[in-house]
């Protein structure tokens, strides 16, 4: 290899044919802008490439449903396509399950600096600036499996800069016996470094979050390459909206701070550390049941419109899709102790939640009371240790809720008995 550097982008799973979720009473000003942001997030890496003069870009996966896109997906990657190859902008890509090969359409021809690597076997395609070869790219498509086999990426010595590109699961033991100076892997929708050093092992993640399972900045790797082999490898965030969750603990509010102060606080460190992106924003609340100021459902939806109101709207909203309060590790001993119905309800719920709800059959209930499929009441039965204690929990805040009184909206955002997680 002369002493040369290269330059590549890294981007993958853009998922163009996903929605954003995870919404709740989503005010008319943010709609259009979330139907747009998958699709601007890609744009930006696109962009990013000619800005950054990269000399590749590495594109590890699903990228869109040409079928569940419709005409619009395709249109938009040819056109960025076309805009790269203005720009003498190579682009290698190894496609996932979602844009399997077999799935773009046969009428549409991709440019001819794109590079769709077959699913059959692994592909060597050798980058060259003025003739002089600089990189090899061993790329393959994903045909089915789930896990990315190391040893079909394997090549003979030579002085190029050797990457290798897949989409699915990897274990780093594994990829580190090949001769790869680079893994660019998709699949994982979080970024990730699974080997910091060289050899350099990176997961793009996708560019937009789309729920609360996939929190955090999002965006892609770029990467920069001296003529010595060594890298500098740098994120670059992209997403035009974050998911977030925030929890107010039980000792902030012992000491008798307001909630609002609270959320108002915790915002604008959220706006200092994201910039001017849009936040999606889900709150938890530990409360002492006992001695909190605010109890209640309506307490809570007063809170969560005043919120929304506040930070909801302008430049940099901060949406707030539901408060959860969760359920308490015990609640308190007067209450247990109370010779009344609800003292009743807790200690047969504390008993029920040390034997793991055994002695409670949901099922005869399920299926006389609730109409639905069979997978509908196997949702509702749970078996799952874990799911069976979390199933207790909200149900008996639910109960400690309606037998101390409180007005009870089992549709409000407000889900003071156990949001969906």
């Amino acid at each position: 290899m002369g002493k040369e550097s290269i330059r590549f982008i890294h981007a993958g799973d853009f998922h163009l044919e996903r929605p954003m979720q995870d919404l709740l009473d989503l005010p008319e000003h943010l709609k259009q802008q979330l139907v747009d942001a998958p699709w601007k997030s890609a744009e930006a890496i696109f962009e990013m490439a000619i800005v950054e003069n990269v000399d590749f870009v590495l594109l590890s996966g699903d990228l869109l449903n040409p079928v569940s896109c419709g005409a619009a997906g395709p249109a938009f990657l040819l056109e960025h396509f076309e805009k790269l190859q203005q720009n003498k902008i190579p682009v290698y890509w190894a496609a996932g399950t979602v844009d399997d090969p077999d799935r773009w359409p046969e009428a549409v021809a991709l440019p001819s600096n794109v590079h769709l690597f077959s699913k059959k076997q692994v592909e060597p395609i050798v980058y060259r600036r003025n003739g002089v070869p600089l990189a090899t790219i061993l790329g393959r498509s994903n045909d089915g499996r789930e896990s990315v086999r190391s040893a079909e990426f394997s090549m003979d010595e030579d002085d190029t800069y050797v990457i290798a590109i897949a989409h699915g699961n990897a274990e780093r033991e594994s990829l580190v016996s090949q001769r790869i100076d680079y893994w660019a892997l998709g699949g994982s929708h979080q970024r990730q470094t699974l080997h910091g050093e060289a050899p350099h092992m990176r997961v793009c993640g996708t560019p937009q979050g789309r729920s609360f399972t996939e929190e955090g900045a999002h965006g892609c790797w770029i990467v920069e390459v001296d003529g010595n082999h060594d890298a500098q490898i740098v994120s670059n965030d992209v997403d035009q909206f974050r998911y977030v969750t925030q929890t107010l603990d039980a000792e902030d509010l012992a000491l008798g701070r307001d909630v609002r102060q609270l959320m108002t606080k915790r915002i604008s460190k959220l706006q200092s550390e994201n910039g001017t992106r849009h936040m999606i924003v889900q709150w938890r609340i530990e409360m002492d049941l006992e001695h909190a100021s605010m109890v209640g459902p309506a307490a809570l939806d007063e809170i969560l419109g005043w919120v929304r109101r506040e930070y909801g709207h302008g430049a940099c909203s901060v949406w707030s899709t539901n408060i959860d309060v969760l359920s308490p590790k015990s609640f308190p001993a007067k209450w247990q102790e109370e010779d009344t119905i609800l003292g009743d309800f807790l200690r047969t719920a504390t008993d029920n939640r040390k034997s793991l709800g055994k002695n409670i059959n949901l099922k005869p209930i399920v299926e006389s009371e609730t109409p639905g499929s069979a997978m509908w009441h196997s949702l509702l039965v749970q078996e799952d240790p874990a799911s069976i204690t979390a199933m207790l929990d909200k149900s008996t805040l639910l109960g400690v809720d309606m037998l101390r009184g409180h007005k009870i909206d089992l549709l409000a955002p407000t889900r003071r008995f156990g949001g969906v997680k």
